[in-house]
């Protein structure tokens, strides 16, 4: 009787050029590689099984008139709707009833975009991704502690301190006269202006380009992977905001509203669905001019540094957007072809004083898979 073998999406390790990160990887980020396995079989596997249900539709939608009007009509309607409910739950103040409805939203909305990038797909090259997906949810996670981390640590270094004694004088320079809407936009244009310079330094100096090229190590754009940062890179942010906003000071409500369509906003940074968002490109940052940051080549991809708005892009020289033309789907960090895809690979990285070794693309460890050579077949796919 025939032997069967059931073979899990697997992540790139470190490259055997390091072999003592690579170890380190192996035995101590065990934990991290446990969990990957787990996400695979438990929600990787049959959530991507769901999504593959949808491939039928998603080429009978191709060339129809249907199609072009959800590529037009999905953006500024899901807008609309995000402002709706934000204004709605924030009106019912920090409740548990108000809470519980908006993470039933963000879950909702992760699920409508992972149907939509399958229904209309920018790339299908970007549809698979290996178990990229558990190391994302892993990396969600990560976020959220580091997140809570930081504050402890700005409160154990006085931080909180001088946020608080600042507090008084904000009050009295936030327009607070201006329409809920309008406020929301200011208020994350503002933040958006310090995210700008931030993101910029970030690939304009080579340590902290070090943690940013976690996010940027990826193969492929989908709805998940906007959240994919170093935890350095997520605590670094954490006090890099705290002390400009503690001058503005914008009512809870606007707060509120604020983080939800900043997250609404967000979702379409990185998602593979094809829309055309025409105007709406030179004011967000979303859909292709995000595609061109990602780019291997760092002369088209140093651009575009807006985290929702393309806004200050476009006032500081660094927007770039070709008319006429799409961007491709070749991503990554052209000088970092071996970079590494697992959780703990991820986290290693960025501490390797050589980096350079994800430069070499070296010979794959005895008992390792080969990943097969793309098929020429499917060339055609590559442009979308």
């Amino acid at each position: 009787m025939r032997e069967s073998t059931i073979l899990l999406p697997s992540n790139k390790p470190l490259p055997v050029s390091a072999p003592i990160a690579r170890k380190l990887e192996r035995w101590a980020g065990l934990p991290l590689n446990i969990l990957e396995a787990i996400g695979s079989v438990l929600i990787v596997m049959p959530f991507m099984w769901f999504l593959r249900r949808l491939d039928t539709v998603s080429f009978w939608l191709e060339g129809t008139r249907l199609r072009t009007v959800l590529q037009h009509a999905i953006f500024p309607l899901t807008i609309t709707v995000s402002f709706f409910i934000a204004f709605e739950m924030a009106s019912r103040g920090a409740t548990f009833e108000s809470i519980a409805v908006i993470a039933a939203v963000f879950g909702f909305k992760g699920l409508y975009a992972a149907i939509l990038e399958r229904l209309m797909p920018f790339s299908r090259n970007w549809l698979e991704g290996d178990n990229d997906m558990s190391v994302d949810i892993m990396m969600l996670v990560s976020g959220a502690f580091w997140n809570g981390f930081a504050k402890y640590l700005m409160a154990a270094l006085f931080v909180v301190n001088l946020v608080e004694f600042l507090e008084p004088y904000g009050h009295g320079l936030w327009p607070s006269q201006l329409p809920g809407v309008v406020q929301v936009l200011l208020f994350i244009l503002i933040k958006d202006f310090f995210r700008y310079w931030l993101h910029r330094a970030m690939h304009e100096n080579a340590f902290l380009w070090r943690f940013h090229a976690t996010h940027h190590s990826v193969k492929r754009l989908y709805w998940l992977n906007g959240i994919r940062s170093h935890p350095v890179e997520v605590v670094g942010q954490a006090f890099f905001y705290v002390l400009p906003f503690a001058l503005l000071q914008p009512s809870a409500e606007i707060i509120m509203v604020s983080i939800f369509m900043q997250l609404s906003i967000g979702i379409f940074q990185h998602s593979n669905i094809d829309l055309k968002l025409g105007f709406w490109e030179y004011i967000f940052s979303i859909g292709d001019n995000h595609r061109y940051h990602h780019y291997p080549n760092k002369d088209v991809g140093d651009s575009n540094y807006g985290g929702e708005f393309i806004v200050w892009d476009i006032l500081f020289g660094t927007f770039h957007k070709v008319k006429g033309e799409r961007p491709h789907d070749r991503i990554g960090i052209g000088t970092a072809p071996n970079y590494p895809m697992t959780m703990a690979g991820l986290l290693i990285a960025p501490f390797l004083p050589d980096q350079k070794v994800f430069g070499q693309e070296s010979e794959p460890a005895v008992g390792e898979a080969v990943a097969p050579s793309p098929d020429p077949s499917l060339a055609g796919l590559t442009e979308p």
